[in-house]
């Protein structure tokens, strides 16, 4: 059996890394060490129609998990879908998780199997496109893996950030409007 060692790790990482193990093995068995992760791991078991099962011992926990038939005829066939974001903060409240919880996101959509062909970012999400934002060498990652990333020119120019584009091209509400109009599914974190 396939062991993948996740402890000291948080999430998305655990989960990224039970999925990366998977496309090549049947069965794995991922040990972390934090109930959080526990818990994400065995969500992702449902929805991927998984079997597993949970060991736990002390503070460790081994979750093993079994490809089954179900699991293997419903291969990810997701339609098409953008990702638009709108502010430099995934939800609201304290800024500091809500900027650690953006970071997270966009490196999970780099590690994502469907890529999203196009990422639109609008208002305060505009920063993280430009000079200093901490998610650049993601969006750069996304960008060469051939996604889309369009930044409002209306806001970079608001925020004084036209000159400090960093990744992707400028574009305007029209475009920002019909990207989403023609989307098969839109994600906003």
């Amino acid at each position: 059996m396939f062991i993948v060692d996740a402890k000291g790790l948080v999430c998305p990482k655990p989960v990224i890394m039970a999925k990366n193990a998977l496309k090549e093995h049947d069965e794995i068995t991922i040990e972390v060490d934090n109930p959080t992760s526990r818990e994400n791991l065995e969500k992702m078991a449902v929805v991927m129609k998984l079997d597993h099962e949970t060991k736990e011992s002390g503070n460790f926990y081994a979750i093993t998990l079994r490809k089954t038939e179900d699991a293997q005829n419903s291969e990810d066939n997701h339609e098409e879908y953008i990702i638009v974001i709108s502010s430099e903060f995934a939800g609201t409240g304290d800024t500091q998780l809500g900027s650690a919880l953006m970071k997270s996101f966009i490196y999970t959509v780099t590690e994502a199997e469907k890529l999203p062909k196009t990422m639109i970012f609008y208002n305060g999400g505009v920063k993280l496109t430009t000079e200093g934002s901490p998610v650049l060498e993601d969006l750069s990652k996304l960008q060469a893996a051939g996604v889309e990333i369009l930044s409002c020119g209306t806001c970079l120019n608001f925020y004084g950030l036209t000159e400090k584009l960093k990744v992707g091209s400028v574009t305007n509400m029209y475009v920002i409007f019909e990207k989403q109009q023609k989307a098969a599914k839109i994600i906003r974190p």
